[in-house]
């Protein structure tokens, strides 16, 4: 929903300390039921998995690349830190000590600061200098809702010409489905919570402290909310099953080399061997001359997390793993949820039988 103005002026944001030569073009409400006024960084991370722009969306910023290409409004020269310096550089010292925040998700706009409450970010082009701001409003009768907005510092009587132009796609199209689509990643971020490649200090310690690897080169995490009712080696096979498929043996065996059991074996799942456990884990590992891998599966309190854990041995770990990395990324979401149905159908054959 479209708000006045005074919605976002009103408020005690910070980005209004080093944006007062920017036009504020929009503000939009988007509904987050249950959010937390320091809830920011779920809203973040939900954006980061949401699984991609509406079609609407796709078609606009397929049409927008295409005329920007044309007419070379996008290049490398007119962006942020070439045509214009980034808003990191007007920051208060605070806020440039602050966490930068994760660009994961957000392309093609940069994080400028991230905080719990509230976000900014920016690109540019030949057109204007671009700053979409995120932060948590209280709303009436207890609450948060999240405000959008948008404010530009136009490029001469280009950008004016262009943001006039767009005014009326941006408010009939484009902005009401961009917020139709952040709802709708608020209300799945407990379906499929955030998972991503991550730099070995932003894994939680609780995790690290599981894997038997001394140096840990990558790292992803992905977690599901379930009610299914299982062991994490019960979730384990159901995610990966007894003895390896043609996927994992490509992936696994024929791309990394790992050494994977061949058979079935109460040792092994999918042919990684089980190293260790816990009541609420459990740890698969397998190794090549070039890489070390853990998968640690955590089952507790309603909720499952697949954790990849790599080492590379060789120089030739970081090549082979990069392009395979965002596939398994892909895959990720679902071998939780195909697990989560298997367990489910499972358990209602066991109930139905007795």
């Amino acid at each position: 929903m479209r708000l006045a103005n005074a919605a976002h002026t009103s408020m005690p944001w910070r980005v209004h300390e080093f944006t007062g030569d920017f036009v504020l073009e929009d503000v939009w409400a988007i509904s987050t039921p249950g959010a937390a006024p320091e809830g920011l960084p779920a809203m973040l991370a939900a954006m980061s998995v949401s699984g991609g722009d509406s079609p609407l969306l796709r078609l606009m910023f397929a049409v927008r690349r295409r005329v920007g290409a044309l007419l070379g409004w996008d290049g490398p020269a007119a962006g942020i830190g070439a045509r214009v310096p980034s808003l990191r550089d007007r920051l208060p010292s605070d806020l440039r000590r602050a966490p930068h925040g994760s660009d994961t998700g957000m392309a093609p706009f940069t994080t400028v600061y991230a905080l719990d409450d509230e976000c900014a970010l920016e690109l540019a082009n030949q057109t204007a200098h671009m700053v979409m701001h995120l932060g948590w409003a209280p709303v009436a009768g207890g609450g948060h809702e999240l405000r959008m907005a948008i404010l530009a510092r136009r490029n001469g009587l280009l950008g004016r010409l262009y943001l006039a132009a767009i005014t009326p796609f941006r408010w009939l199209l484009v902005l009401p489905a961009f917020t139709r689509q952040l709802e709708r990643a608020w209300r799945r971020r407990d379906t499929d919570l955030p998972g991503s490649a991550a730099a070995p200090g932003d894994i939680p310690e609780s995790v690290r402290a599981l894997s038997s690897l001394p140096v840990i080169d990558y790292a992803d995490r992905f977690t599901r909310v379930t009610d299914a009712e299982a062991t994490p080696e019960q979730w384990a096979r159901a995610m990966f099953g007894d003895t390896p498929d043609a996927a994992a043996r490509l992936i696994f065996r024929g791309f990394l080399g790992l050494r994977l059991a061949p058979g079935r074996s109460p040792d092994t799942v999918a042919g990684w061997r089980i190293a260790a456990r816990g009541g609420d884990w459990i740890r698969l590992e397998a190794a090549s001359w070039f890489v070390t891998g853990n998968l640690v599966v955590q089952a507790a309190e309603g909720r499952v997390s697949l954790s990849t854990l790599l080492r590379y041995d060789r120089r030739l770990g970081y090549g082979v793993w990069t392009p395979l990395s965002a596939i398994h990324r892909r895959l990720a979401p679902g071998l939780l949820r195909d697990a989560e149905t298997r367990l489910t159908r499972d358990a209602s054959g066991q109930r139905a039988n007795r």
